[in-house]
């Protein structure tokens, strides 16, 4: 008996331990929880106590996704973008099947690459033309003389330099000591920063001299003078970064100098100025995040795909949401480089909007890219050439042709009605440049057997059989044809009017060109046939 008391008496702690034991593990989760829903119900209003309740979740209980999550969105609101893109890669690592989280990271990521953009205050190569240069008047041997220009182009120039470490061209602004640059910028009232590159024309590596001596003014104080000498010059750039938060929100003229080194001998002193750029301070801490990697790398986690941006932009375009698309499609070009699709679709929205020349250059890179998957081979070719031969303001038949034979050579067309308008552009710029007359009827038979209603595949052979064979009653039908298609088209009854009026049939003549001045009362040409019958001129 006593022993089966011991025992229940043995259960019933272990069932009060087990309880404490769930308890006391429960609680930082239950009190991290709390801290979550009251830092949600702040969120909207106010988040510097939200980010307090936030804090206290993850102190209570580090692995609280939710708590990352909501912690990201305090901080983004508070413009910390490296803290709010911590919080959320903290969540995707707790939750990494979860894609939307992927997806948050990836939109900060891409704001965060907008905001840099914006970061970018003042060029001061681009300033260039509108800057004042000062040198001496005597012009000296560079590759940048000009025998018409001042002297002073001699000097200063717009080059790039190919140094270490990277060795990639680097846009540079070219100084010959001693010469000075100034612009006038207006700086704004967050701190700024002017960084550069120093370096040498790598052309002058082997040459005697004992370097070049950089300084930088602002409203004429100098606040800055660096030596670089010929042994520091072939190790390619030297970085430097200078505040300019003591004249923040200011208009000041910043001017770039370089004069001779210490021996004062300034021949071969070939300078440049690495992309010399006032920037916002904190465009630095923002460009250690490397966003656009890690874009890539968030995009693809998300599952996401450079057809399905390509979706997302078509579903765009189609509602008329034209930057909204051509957003996808850029996202789209940066997921797959190579991919051709991307361009295309950028060229049919430029078309929409009738921007010609950008359109013209989207369907160049789609025809030069890798691989041109989902869009058909042939349709890149005959858009461009559809541009050059009618869409440009000075067209272009003779670039429309290759264009056209391109798209011809490679068969494989979106719908046999861009084939047959492809054949009928051909034929159009093959009369025009008035060819075999048997070339450009066979494109225009083409033409019409790919499809039968182009109304002005019709038209054209119509025209080409008469000027050819002068048969007026095959060219007739043809054209009658046209005219059954598209009833409302001026020029079939003003070419019909034309085939009568060459062959003596004048009253036809006359209601053919009447018939097209019903359509269109200030249609010149047919205007002009008439006035010509009634003198009896039909030629």
């Amino acid at each position: 008996m006593n022993r089966l008391k011991i025992v229940r008496w043995l259960c019933g702690m272990a069932v009060i331990a087990t309880s404490l034991l769930v308890l006391i593990l429960a609680v930082p989760h239950l009190a991290s929880d709390y801290h979550v829903e009251a830092a949600g119900r702040q969120l909207a209003d106010n988040p510097l106590p939200a980010l307090a309740h936030l804090q206290k979740a993850i102190e209570w209980a580090p692995d609280n996704a939710q708590a990352h999550r909501l912690l990201s969105r305090v901080h983004r609101a508070q413009d910390d973008w490296p803290a709010a893109i911590a919080a959320l890669a903290r969540y995707t690592e707790l939750r990494p099947a979860d894609p939307l989280g992927h997806l948050a990271l990836a939109e900060a990521y891409e704001a965060v690459e907008a905001e840099m953009a914006a970061m970018h205050l003042a060029d001061l190569i681009a300033a260039l033309p509108g800057a004042a240069v000062q040198a001496p008047e005597a012009p000296v041997d560079t590759p940048y003389a000009r025998p018409e220009g001042p002297a002073w182009h001699s000097y200063v120039a717009v080059t790039a330099f190919s140094l270490p470490p990277n060795f990639g061209e680097r846009p540079a602004l070219f100084m010959h000591a001693p010469s000075r640059v100034t612009a006038t910028i207006s700086l704004p009232t967050q701190p700024a920063t002017l960084r550069f590159g120093m370096g040498m024309d790598p052309r002058t590596d082997g040459w005697p001299g004992d370097g070049v001596t950089f300084e930088i003014f602002v409203d004429g104080e100098r606040i800055f003078l660096e030596h670089v000498d010929k042994t520091a010059a072939r190790q390619g750039w030297h970085e430097r970064a200078i505040d300019l938060s003591p004249w923040a929100g200011q208009e000041v003229d910043l001017a770039l100098a370089v004069t001779p080194g210490p021996v004062g001998d300034a021949g071969g002193d070939w300078a440049g100025w690495g992309e010399p750029q006032v920037v916002d301070a904190r465009l630095p801490a923002l460009e250690a995040l490397h966003a656009g990697a890690h874009l890539l790398d968030e995009w693809k986690r998300a599952g996401l795909t450079a057809a399905d941006f390509i979706a997302r932009g078509e579903e765009s375009r189609e509602s008329k949401q034209y930057t909204e698309a051509l957003a996808w499609y850029e996202r789209a070009m940066r997921l797959e480089p190579g991919w051709g699709a991307p361009w295309y679709f950028m060229g049919l929205l430029y078309e929409e909007q009738q921007q010609w020349p950008q359109a013209l250059e989207a369907y160049e890179r789609a025809i030069d890219s890798s691989t041109l998957r989902q869009v058909s081979r042939s349709s890149p070719h005959y858009r461009a050439g559809l541009i050059y031969h009618r869409r440009l303001d000075r067209r272009q038949p003779e670039c429309a042709l290759p264009a056209y034979e391109a798209a011809l050579a490679a068969d494989d067309f979106s719908s046999p009605a861009e084939a047959a308008d492809c054949h009928y552009g051909r034929g159009q710029v093959l009369r025009g440049q008035k060819t075999d007359p048997g070339e450009y009827v066979a494109e225009f038979q083409q033409a019409i057997a790919l499809n039968p209603r182009h109304t002005w595949a019709h038209i054209l052979l119509g025209l080409a059989l008469y000027e050819r064979d002068k048969d007026a009653s095959t060219a007739q039908d043809e054209l009658l044809i046209a005219l059954d298609l598209a009833p409302q088209n001026k020029w079939t009854y003003y070419y019909l009017g034309e085939i009568y009026c060459q062959e003596g049939r004048t009253g036809e003549a006359r209601a053919m060109y009447e018939g097209a001045l019903a359509l269109d009362p200030d249609f010149e040409a047919a205007q002009k046939r008439l006035v010509a019958l009634k003198e009896r001129e039909c030629e």
